[in-house]
């Protein structure tokens, strides 16, 4: 798994929408936060000329495509940055050359929808990705203090680094002991839908990241059901559950809270379980490099990942 080069002031870095749309106003605004950061920017063409298909999608899927193999292959774009997640990354993935890629190592940092990509480049791009802050999502309004230092020490790090909740945020154990493999997953909606493609998760013999925002609690069910069912839950090695952002069970059982579920759900499992790691679709967000080897913890209560 390669990891990519280090970003310093004063790199280049892109500005691409693998999913949504954006107006020029916020993409001049997105773009002036990552200068104020110290970089300069290039913006995707997509994003650039304004395409907007009836507000979500920016860009058909060979454009956005495209807008990702030119940063790529742009040898003085040291950093990609995803504006913001959505719907409709699913549609880039038969477009992208994932060679190309592969043949050009850098820095990708997106989450949310955008889990389609973090997933396909780990696995057919051998390319260590981060499932970190984007730019309009998380840049622009709610950039604290800890999203920016969790990011750049992820961004930054060198043989080891052990992810860190904020101050006084402890995690949550589900399951107790130790596992060690490489770090896989995401969203858990979008890790879902891509079940029977090309570009499926490989979760054997790894530790799974799950998250999600604004699911009940009975859709969260089906969906580990179906993972379950297809096989992404029999040979993991540990799971760790981010952020569930307002995922609840309201409409039918308000007392019925997101830990409760995922410590009734999870009873059965033989491996390793955490939750309550600060990232996903909250604020303030962790960053966690994805395809990384990781080793977590429950006893010390640890998460570490490893080039």
């Amino acid at each position: 798994m390669r990891f990519p080069e280090r970003l310093n002031k004063g790199d280049t870095v892109a500005l691409v929408a693998a999913s949504f749309p954006m107006s020029q106003e916020i993409v001049q605004q997105c773009t002036e936060v990552l200068e104020r950061e110290g970089y300069r920017v290039k913006v995707s063409r997509c994003l650039r000329e304004g395409r907007n298909f009836h507000n979500y999608l920016a860009g058909d899927g060979k454009s956005r495509a495209e807008d990702l193999h030119e940063m790529f292959a742009d040898p003085e774009v040291k950093a990609i940055f995803c504006i913001r997640g959505g719907y409709g990354s699913s549609h880039v993935m038969k477009y992208l050359d994932f060679d190309l890629i592969r043949k050009n190592p850098k820095i990708f940092v997106g989450y949310s929808d955008v889990t389609n990509l973090n997933v396909a480049f780990n696995q057919l791009s051998d390319l260590v990705t981060f499932h970190g802050p984007m730019v309009y999502s998380n840049m622009l309004k709610h950039y604290d203090d800890y999203t920016r230092e969790s990011l750049y020490r992820a961004l930054n790090m060198g043989e080891c680094m052990e992810f860190q909740n904020p101050e006084g945020q402890a995690y949550d154990v589900i399951q107790g002991g130790k596992a060690e493999g490489v770090i896989v997953g995401g969203n858990i909606t979008v890790l879902v839908r891509a079940i029977g493609t090309f570009f499926q998760a490989d979760t054997r013999g790894k530790i799974l990241f799950l998250e999600d925002i604004e699911e009940n609690i009975p859709s969260i069910d089906m969906m580990i059901t179906q993972m379950e069912y297809a096989g992404m839950m029999k040979d993991v090695k540990g799971i760790l559950f981010g952020n569930f952002t307002d995922c609840n069970n309201d409409r039918y059982d308000a007392s019925y809270k997101i830990d409760e579920f995922l410590h009734d759900r999870m009873r059965g499992y033989d491996v390793p379980i955490m939750s309550h790691i600060q990232s996903g679709h909250d604020f303030p967000m962790g960053t966690i490099p994805m395809g990384t080897f990781c080793r977590m913890d429950t006893e010390k209560k640890t998460i570490c990942f490893y080039r």
